[in-house]
């Protein structure tokens, strides 16, 4: 998946100061997606990675790559979020502002509203994660067709 990801992109992920500007990035990386793939939809992998499953963010990060790996075998178009998690990760910590449901709204809820995300592939113990279940609504409210993945 880090085909469609420039070095410029991951140099603006790396800089980026909030999850506005990664943002930017990402919908970026969907447009090119979608120019490279017209006829595909786009899906994206949702499950647990700093709340619940496996309780380790390293492991659940470990898994959630194997999913979209699987997936994206499979024939679908996927949206890795992969590159972002560190950056995520590193945002959140560096201001309390960033924290709570800030990356959820500001990021992912935008790239959900705009119609990137065709399909979303929920990850066994989806529901024990707060970012996954908040997803899970979304895709509900904005009637984004879900399956659910299987061990």
């Amino acid at each position: 998946m880090r085909k469609f990801y420039s070095n410029d992109d991951l140099r603006a992920i790396r800089e980026a100061k909030n999850y506005k500007e990664l943002l930017v990035v990402a919908i970026h990386v969907l447009e090119v997606m979608r120019n490279l793939n017209p006829i595909k939809q786009t899906a994206m992998v949702c499950g647990p990675i700093s709340t619940g499953g496996t309780k380790s963010r390293e492991a659940n990060l470990k898994i959630f790559s194997r999913a979209i790996d699987r997936i994206s075998a499979g024939g679908l178009l996927v949206f890795s979020q992969m590159p972002f998690e560190d950056d995520m990760g590193r945002i959140y910590k560096s201001d309390p502002e960033f924290q709570g449901l800030k990356l959820l709204e500001e990021f992912y809820l935008p790239i959900f509203k705009n119609g990137f995300i065709k399909l979303m592939c929920f990850l066994p113990g989806w529901e024990r994660s707060v970012g996954a279940t908040w997803e899970h609504e979304q895709a509900n409210r904005l009637k984004i067709p879900r399956i659910y993945l299987s061990e």
